[in-house]
């Protein structure tokens, strides 16, 4: 016998969203992890070498290293399990959040509901409010994750038969962890002899405040450029709901969001990279906060430093957000609660 698809608006619709939304997550970052630890990489060794263009880094670094050793496996761990919290939250309770706006106005307004659902959509402000707030909650929780996943990235290099990096950034030193779960134990571990649990948990979340910030400005983004472009194709008759327009808003998405969280992203490497490779990196970047790295970057290098990668950022969030939107309006249509709209 069919099931019936769930209500829209009811806890059923929200619990297959989060999962269609948390298997999306992982998938995407499986395959495209190597051009995220690329950014990482270059945005910590190959920028700060005068005439150093990146497809000469590419190139050493492949040659060197691998495309597995070298880009793939690195950080691959703790960046799953982090995409699968941060876009399985973020994705999962857009439409509930955004809906709820629109049901909030309508109350406001003194507008009719239908069947509890607001009278029209929310605009492009409502759209990247309930991107921010989503966007906020899921980067939350995965901050941790992402600040192992950073490290393990920053760090990254060929190791020798001595169990030491041979090249990278912390070149003659052992790894700083084995796994995501050795290094979230050795984290609250260190915090816990500071600061009893209290410190453990402040040393798991070190520099949340910018790993939400960035998280959240690229979630309001992309999802208020997808959702609004979408909405704009198909009621102006240009696309029809399906795969051609899913691609086409998510390319626009990706431009969009890779530009407006560039910023974010650059400080965010710095700031987490500084702590793993400590020295002089840590007293120029780590030790007066997110704040001071950002200041001090803008200083040495001036604004355009703040959009460092750009080009392999937009390599790996155009990939990234076609597949995402792509897998994750096909997983919707798959757990029956349809397209997004």
């Amino acid at each position: 016998m069919a099931t019936s698809a769930p209500s829209k608006g009811s806890r059923n619709e929200l619990a297959a969203n989060l999962v269609a939304s948390t298997v999306t997550g992982m998938i995407v970052i499986t395959l495209t992890n190597p051009i995220d630890c690329l950014k990482c990489r270059w945005q910590v060794a190959g920028g700060s070498r005068p005439g150093h263009t990146l497809g000469g880094f590419v190139r050493t670094l492949v040659v060197q290293e691998g495309i597995w050793s070298g880009l793939w496996k690195v950080g691959l761990g703790p960046n799953i399990l982090a995409m699968g919290c941060s876009v399985g939250l973020r994705n999962g309770f857009y439409p509930t959040i955004r809906d709820g706006m629109g049901r909030l106005r309508d109350s406001f307004s003194g507008a009719p509901l239908r069947s509890g659902e607001a009278t029209e959509k929310v605009g492009p402000t409502g759209m990247f409010v309930s991107g921010l707030l989503a966007g906020m909650c899921g980067y939350f929780i995965a901050s941790p994750l992402m600040q192992v996943k950073t490290q393990m990235q920053a760090e990254a290099g060929k190791l020798g038969p001595d169990g030491c990096y041979q090249s990278g950034a912390r070149q003659g030193q052992p790894p700083s962890y084995r796994n995501s779960f050795q290094a979230l134990s050795s984290l609250a571990a260190s915090g816990a002899a500071e600061g009893g649990v209290l410190g453990a948990l402040r040393i798991l979340w070190r520099g949340a405040s910018l790993i939400v910030g960035r998280g959240a400005v690229l979630s309001a983004s992309q999802l208020a450029a997808y959702d609004g472009s979408k909405t704009s194709l198909r009621a102006q008759g240009v696309l029809s709901d399906g795969p051609v327009l899913h691609v086409t808003a998510s390319l626009i998405a990706a431009v969009v969001c890779t530009t407006c969280a560039m910023p974010l992203d650059v400080v965010q490497t710095m700031y987490h990279s500084s702590h793993s490779l400590g020295g002089e990196s840590y007293e120029r970047y780590g030790q007066r906060g997110p704040i001071g790295c950002a200041a001090t970057l803008l200083r040495e290098s001036g604004p355009t430093i703040f959009f460092r990668g750009w080009v392999p950022a937009f390599g790996r969030l155009a990939p990234t957000t076609v597949m995402s939107f792509y897998i994750y309006e096909q997983l919707r249509h798959v757990v029956g609660i349809g397209y997004l709209d």
